[in-house]
């Protein structure tokens, strides 16, 4: 298969399975191990092996023991921790486990908090949803973009133009474009999250 044959699939896979869908929650409480079963399904698309978990019993109950997320209450996991463990998740590409429970202690804190207007969890996943809808359907347009560019590159540098020069080019441009975002966020983290806490 050639790999831009490969990088379209590899765009829908994770275009349809990439992101838990904010329907997707439901509204019944879970025990531990049909949360997990949850998350793993739902997150199905960046297993790198069939027999993979994205997230084990093991991780859930580090989350909460190190208030990532509120404790659950008669071992069951309310429609919030699933939002939150999904979110989790993909913070932690970007952000090491202390980092990720400094960004989630205002969340947690007003989750226990019997005074605070209680955030909507739902509704903040659902609006971080619709913000990288748009960038989830330009994947695949950039990234052939970017094929495109290199490809002219090559040419006009009278390079050789063979698979691996295009793919190591390609590798390295989206691991860079990466690095840019990632950060980023690691500088709005630090400049306002993590000097919040050091002024406590």
């Amino acid at each position: 298969m050639r790999y831009e044959e490969f990088i379209k699939q590899t765009v829908e896979e994770f275009v349809n399975g990439g992101v838990v869908s904010s329907d997707a929650f439901p509204d019944m409480e879970l025990y531990m191990d049909q949360a997990v079963m949850f998350i793993n399904k739902h997150l199905n698309a960046y297993k790198k092996e069939a027999k993979d978990q994205v997230m084990t019993k093991t991780m859930v109950s580090n989350y909460a023991k190190h208030h990532l997320i509120p404790r659950p209450k008669n071992k069951r996991y309310t429609k919030d921790h699933l939002i939150l463990l999904t979110l989790i998740f993909y913070l932690k590409g970007t952000f090491q486990m202390e980092e990720i429970q400094t960004l989630m202690e205002p969340l947690i804190e007003n989750y226990n908090s019997e005074f605070d207007e209680k955030f909507d969890f739902h509704r903040i996943y659902d609006n971080i949803l619709n913000l990288y809808e748009q960038e989830q359907k330009n994947l695949l347009t950039e990234v052939t973009e970017d094929i495109n560019r290199i490809k002219k590159n090559l040419d006009d540098n009278e390079l050789a133009d063979d698979d691996t020069t295009e793919l190591f080019m390609l590798i390295a441009n989206l691991s860079m474009k990466a690095n840019a975002q990632k950060f980023l966020a690691q500088k709005l983290m630090n400049e306002y999250f993590n000097k919040d806490k050091s002024r406590k």
